[in-house]
């Protein structure tokens, strides 16, 4: 048990030690599909309610909203944020907060995922 945990250590140091020393240098395995980059955010319930316009005021043009979660939790404030985001002219996308711990579940989520977002639009 010992033994485990310090090489556990030894690793996490090692890898520490990569990130500190690295090159910060970005690098794509491919090319960006597009050149122009976006200033965005991503919202959920967390934040409540969000006066979109005041988002877009500052600069903001896209909001990766918070659908789901595992297999039938529908984010409290998923279609309001989609609302008010597209209302304001925002590019929006989604994201599903994956708990699944094997294939089964997980292919259950994506399935709950693609339900919940299959009757939003994605383009303005």
């Amino acid at each position: 048990m010992k033994r485990t945990k310090k090489k556990i250590l030894f690793i996490f140091l090692m890898i520490l030690t990569f990130l500190v020393f690295a090159d910060t240098n970005i690098t794509y395995a491919l090319s960006p599909a597009s050149s122009p980059e976006y200033q965005g955010i991503d919202v959920s319930n967390w934040q409540g309610y969000i006066d979109y316009r005041q988002v877009k005021e500052s600069g903001i043009e896209v909001v990766y909203i918070k659908s789901s979660q595992g297999s039938n939790i529908k984010d409290a404030y998923f279609d309001i944020n989609y609302e008010n985001a597209k209302a304001n002219g925002l590019k929006v996308g989604f994201y599903h907060f994956l708990t699944a711990t094997n294939v089964e579940e997980a292919e259950q989520e994506a399935r709950f995922f693609a339900s919940v977002i299959s009757r939003k639009n994605t383009r303005l």
